[in-house]
């Protein structure tokens, strides 16, 4: 089994990278893990959350403090513990994994033509619309009343 990422197509066309294999594969590591020190990596997803609000907060201190850095620190330990975060790929899986990266590569092209079409079609129709807003601010031309 592989833990590449996948590409699937939701609706409305929509591109969708799967990268829940790799997440299923290491929720069962950390279960394991739990299995053999259950208070250990109780305190550590405890710790992890409780800095997670510290984080926060500090994040409204324009980032002074330390809480980031040590919940970053505890995930890359239980990381570690369980394997480590890193796809090492099977020599024999190479193609596979060269094939779904030019796949990717061509879906990211698609996306980025699709998105600078959609910001050109966007920029004509603000210039339009500025132009409207313009011409209905201007004042209108005062014609004379003819005489009767």
């Amino acid at each position: 089994m592989t833990y590449l990422p996948t590409i699937r197509r939701e609706h409305k066309g929509a591109l969708v990278l799967d990268g829940g294999a790799a997440a299923h594969e290491q929720i069962r590591l950390l279960a394991d893990l739990y299995r053999e020190d259950p208070e250990g990596v109780g305190d550590a997803l405890t710790e992890i959350a409780d800095l997670e609000n510290q984080v926060e907060r500090e994040r409204c201190l324009d980032g002074l403090g330390h809480a980031e850095h040590r919940r970053d620190e505890i995930v890359q330990e239980l990381l570690d513990e369980i394997g480590g975060a890193e796809l090492h790929l099977d020599p024999r899986e190479s193609h596979h994994a060269l094939m779904q990266a030019r796949s990717l590569a061509h879906h990211a092209q698609f996306i980025a033509d699709a998105a600078r079409r959609r910001a050109d079609e966007l920029a004509a129709l603000t210039a339009i619309a500025r132009q409207v807003r313009e011409q209905g601010r201007r004042p209108l031309p005062l014609v004379p009343r003819l005489a009767r």
